[in-house]
């Protein structure tokens, strides 16, 4: 079984919206408490997804629910303050079975955790254009360092990001059990959306 990528409005909407959880699905703004940078808000359309190998095939799938705080200056990325929640239960694979798999206790286990967050305030520039977001994952009960990687296209007030994260399903003890044997270690996620500055 592999993990997924899909499109989805409402995932894109919230990923640079602010409000927390509260925000799952819709398009607030709030500004991080210990960040001057500016609050972005995601515009309808979008994507946040994953995907894995699952012995020579690939299983993509996406969230649908999601929210959280961006605050972020091109200019001045050391100013950052990202924190997003990613519902667990609203993943899909667009396949009942694997979906039903997906919130047991051999992947996300949602019973007892229902919510994945990644947080980070230390955004570094690279020379290449493209921007590191260094943070952490807090997924499946467990908090690892993770790299979060991004590019911004268009200016000013508007623009359009894109991004990738891998992720070390094994050390969060994900897909490790009867289900799992035939998956990459990795999972791949990927995200696309335009923002607005506020």
């Amino acid at each position: 079984m592999k993990l997924y990528r899909i499109k989805t409005a409402t995932l894109a909407a919230a990923l640079l919206a602010g409000g927390g959880l509260v925000a799952f699905g819709g398009s607030t703004t709030a500004v991080a408490a210990d960040s001057t940078a500016p609050a972005w808000t995601i515009q309808p359309g979008g994507e946040l997804g994953f995907a894995v190998a699952n012995d020579g095939t690939d299983i993509n799938g996406g969230f649908s629910k999601w929210g959280g705080t961006i605050n972020f200056n091109p200019d001045a990325p050391g100013d950052a303050a990202i924190k997003i929640d990613v519902d667990l239960t609203s993943a899909s694979v667009g396949e009942s079975f694997k979906d039903s798999l997906l919130q047991d206790d051999e992947f996300f286990g949602t019973a007892s955790h229902p919510t994945a967050t990644f947080s980070s305030d230390n955004v570094e520039s690279l020379p290449d254009g493209r921007f590191v977001a260094h943070g952490t994952l807090s997924l499946h009960g467990m908090s690892m360092a993770q790299d979060v990687e991004f590019r911004l296209s268009g200016s000013g007030a508007q623009r359009h990001v894109e991004g990738q994260a891998s992720i070390d399903r094994v050390g969060y003890g994900i897909g490790l059990g009867s289900h799992g044997g035939g998956l990459d270690q990795t999972v791949g996620l990927t995200f696309s959306f335009d923002a607005v500055r506020e």
